[in-house]
């Protein structure tokens, strides 16, 4: 798949809301509501000797909120390589508490680590590992990473793509040295 770049109606303006992506390229994520209903067993199943259900595409993290200071840990969905963790965000917009490299623990495969996050908004490079994404894993296995349905027929555009990604950001977990024994 080419590289997409966001035509001049697709880009928003900052501090902007995003608006719905397109009809054919449906969000995956469910809403709040269910989120905060599932992420706890999805959280009991990670922190579980059965935890290898889930931990090959799904691990815990706990961020540090900006302005609390209160710690929340929660399920996301991550592409592994090496000690490079990459998290494409959703529609929620809890990302925000990691810009300028902050710290962070996770629970990956029953170990925690710690790192730093590095957040890339830049509309570009967001597209940019949309097509990494696609070329690793395929239009359905990428779209099941980024919580938006590319599966569709015919395929999208790099307008339709744009538009998806719109609000979206790339999080990319620079894990520290040997995991810990401890659980997050």
């Amino acid at each position: 798949m080419a590289t997409v770049t966001p035509s001049p109606a697709a880009a928003a303006a900052p501090g902007t809301a995003a608006p719905p992506a397109p009809a054919r390229l449906r969000s995956t994520v469910p809403n709040t509501r269910v989120l905060r209903a599932i992420n706890p067993f999805v959280a009991a199943v990670l922190r579980s000797p059965v935890h290898r259900l889930l931990s090959g595409q799904v691990l815990l993290l706990t961020v540090t909120g900006r302005r609390s200071g209160r710690a929340y840990t929660f399920p996301v969905g991550y592409v592994r390589e090496g000690d490079t963790l990459t998290i494409l965000s959703g529609r929620h917009t809890w990302w925000k508490n990691l810009r300028g490299g902050a710290p962070v623990a996770v629970l990956l495969a029953s170990r925690r680590r710690t790192g730093r996050a590095e957040v890339i908004e830049d509309r570009a490079a967001v597209l940019a590992e949309v097509d990494r994404l696609v070329a690793r894993y395929g239009r359905k296995g990428a779209g099941q990473r980024i919580g938006v349905a590319l599966d569709t027929s015919p395929p999208p555009t790099g307008e339709d793509l744009a538009l998806a990604m719109r609000g979206h950001a790339v999080i990319r977990l620079l894990l520290d040295g040997a995991p810990d024994r401890g659980s997050a």
